[in-house]
């Protein structure tokens, strides 16, 4: 989707109004203009499409006894704190990242904060058990990254024949998920 300048004539009384509501919304006069007219012509343009998947992924995780939605770091981008049922319970975040424009809908990066070397081999040994799971039996062609701690899923799925609820609830159920599955891993373990 491109981006074009236009030209308006634009009487001052409404630009003044439009500028107030660009400051209080933290908007550019442009992006409040093109939020306007968006919503006037029932348009969702990617920021609204992003904006209105987080806030149905934190409506999905407000009844959550185990995980907590944080506030976006970016317009793009929003955090899910969860917790390892494993000792100490080490913190776990799932971050789930839009893209713009991309073959992939966007990503979920999986990161355990620790320097437990036995810890690290677990986490380690569980991502490459759901790969193995994920590319056997849901999607051969799921692209995954897994970096020691740091995990990556790149998400494939249609994100033009989904609804933006329904993509919300398709992320939450796959993050809440993979949540469910690693704390099964983790519980299952004979020490």
């Amino acid at each position: 989707m491109g981006k074009s300048v236009y030209s308006l004539v634009l009487n001052d009384e409404v630009v003044d109004i439009v500028d107030k509501m660009a400051r209080l919304n933290g908007l550019s006069r442009s992006n409040m203009i093109e939020k306007i007219l968006a919503d006037a012509v029932r348009y969702e343009t990617p920021e609204i499409r992003a904006n209105n998947i987080f806030d149905e992924i934190e409506k999905l995780l407000s009844t959550s006894q185990t995980m907590r939605y944080l506030s976006q770091p970016s317009q793009y981008m929003a955090s899910i704190m969860s917790a390892i049922d494993y000792r100490y319970n080490p913190a776990i975040r799932y971050s789930v990242e839009l893209f713009k424009e991309s073959h992939y809908l966007g990503q979920l990066k999986v990161n355990l904060r620790t320097q437990n070397p036995i810890l690290i081999n677990l986490i380690t040994d569980f991502y490459t058990f759901y790969t193995y799971l994920e590319k056997t039996y849901y999607n051969k062609n799921a692209m995954h990254i897994s970096e020691g701690v740091k995990f990556t899923r790149f998400f494939d799925f249609p994100k033009i024949n989904m609804t933006s609820k329904q993509l919300a609830e398709h992320l939450t159920r796959y993050v809440k998920d993979f949540d469910e599955l690693l704390n099964i891993y983790f519980n299952n373990l004979t020490n």
